[in-house]
């Protein structure tokens, strides 16, 4: 970044954020990194990320693009399912359980399962409202099918776990009535 610019705007309005109100700048600015070869971060953080990404192979990357993909469109459809069981304050630690089931799964499908996950992301790509995705309508039919007794059972202690964790800290935190002279 040009270091005059970004003075003369801290002099100017004292907030380097109003550059990007200033379309000319944000233009001028996007051209530049346009320019630079390397790879872009934020924080030091992310370093781990960027290795992984740097040594990571084509196929796996488009792996992990399909997962993405898949997860974008399965992962509303099981929180709107668990919704509709109306679980309260448990249902948050429910849906994480199922994810875990969930991705579980994907890593291990069967022929019928990844060629019904191949039909759902082609009729993903095409421009239809979700009311008429016919392979997405069956996508609670579909994870109920993948899910094993042993994941019921998982979800089912997470639910139970949860909700009794619930109950035992608003227990004591319940108003006792007192009696007045």
């Amino acid at each position: 970044m040009n270091d005059a610019i970004l003075a003369e705007q801290l002099r100017k309005t004292g907030n380097l954020m109003d550059l990007l109100n200033d379309e000319t700048w944000v233009r001028e600015a996007d051209a530049d990194h346009a320019n630079e070869e390397g790879m872009v971060e934020s924080g030091l953080g992310l370093q781990p990320y960027v290795d992984l990404l740097k040594n990571a192979s084509p196929e796996a990357l488009q792996r992990q693009r399909w997962y993405v993909r898949v997860l974008s469109i399965l992962l509303p459809e099981l929180k709107g399912w668990l919704e509709s069981w109306q679980l309260g304050r448990s249902l948050e630690a429910v849906y994480m359980e199922a994810q875990k089931c969930l991705y579980d799964h994907l890593r291990h499908l069967t022929s019928e399962q990844t060629a019904w996950v191949e039909a759902l992301l082609a009729e993903g790509e095409q421009a239809l409202p979700n009311e008429q995705k016919v392979i997405r309508a069956e996508a609670i039919a579909m994870l109920a099918q993948m899910f094993t007794t042993e994941d019921w059972q998982a979800i089912a202690n997470v639910a139970s776990q949860t909700m009794a964790k619930d109950i035992l800290q608003m227990g004591p935190k319940a108003a006792v009535p007192t009696l007045t002279t």
